[in-house]
């Protein structure tokens, strides 16, 4: 499979998605739903290698990425800010989500995989929820927080279906995507809840940048050594490295300290 027909393949999930997750008032008043190409991407590869791949399965894949978008919704709702149409419609976009993941799976009846998600929702909500609170969490807490938060809900999805090889590409890879949106936002002068944990539990907040970077470099070295070590197709594996994890960002830090 090549770069064009994976492209494509996602492209017409994310249209999926977002045609389920359509609401006229909630589109013009919200920033919309947020479907990560990378997440449709691995939530994708077992069709990408060849496996079994049924409507029931690629509906189910829908409803994990509408769960995310669920999630990403309830994230937008800035706590401390006035309470304005925006920020109550944006609290409604979130229920809706929720709503269209519960019925497309009720309309499976796969009750078991609506209970297993219910769980997993939980334990990335607790997640989330450690990152607003004021004590200091050490920056392995940080680091297993962040992987929770990216993993939980497609492991899942990988154990329901017998997928669970994919899980040790998917983790440093999916690590990997956040780590480098959080060190966009770090230059961009964005403080988001990661980045503000970590500057507490490092002893200056110039070395988030460092840890950043570091947490990059080995990501991508452990998803380089998953993938040489994995019987996939070679384009695949190309696509995994080249197109999701374009490892720039340690090289460029190491010409700016040249």
């Amino acid at each position: 499979m090549n770069d064009l027909q994976i492209h494509s393949k996602i492209t017409s999930m994310e249209i999926d998605v977002l045609q389920a997750l359509h609401q006229r008032t909630l589109d013009k008043y919200t920033a919309g739903p947020s479907i990560e190409r990378a997440r449709l991407f691995f939530l994708l590869l077992p069709f990408f290698d060849g496996k079994q791949w049924s409507n029931d399965i690629e509906d189910s894949a829908k409803t994990v990425a509408i769960v995310y978008a669920a999630l990403h919704a309830h994230d937008q709702v800035e706590e401390d800010s006035p309470i304005s149409k925006s920020q109550q419609l944006t609290v409604l976009a979130g229920d809706f989500y929720s709503g269209i993941y519960y019925q497309m799976l009720s309309n499976t009846n796969n009750i078991k995989l609506i209970q297993l998600l219910a769980s997993g929702i939980i334990g990335v909500s607790e997640k989330k929820a450690s990152l607003y609170e004021k004590t200091i969490m050490p920056a392995s807490g940080v680091e297993a927080a962040a992987e929770v938060i990216e993993t939980e809900l497609l492991n899942i999805f990988y154990n329901f279906y017998g997928f669970s090889q994919y899980r040790a590409i998917s983790k440093p890879a999916l690590e990997y995507v956040h780590f480098s949106n959080q060190l966009d936002a770090y230059r961009n002068g964005v403080e988001t809840n990661i980045l503000r944990k970590l500057n507490h539990a490092l002893p200056l907040p110039l070395y988030s940048e460092r840890w950043l970077l570091d947490k990059l470099d080995a990501s991508h070295a452990e998803l380089t050594k998953v993938l040489d070590a994995h019987p996939m197709d070679f384009g695949l594996k190309n696509f995994m490295l080249h197109q999701i994890t374009p490892h720039q960002h340690l090289a460029e830090q190491l010409t700016r300290e040249g």
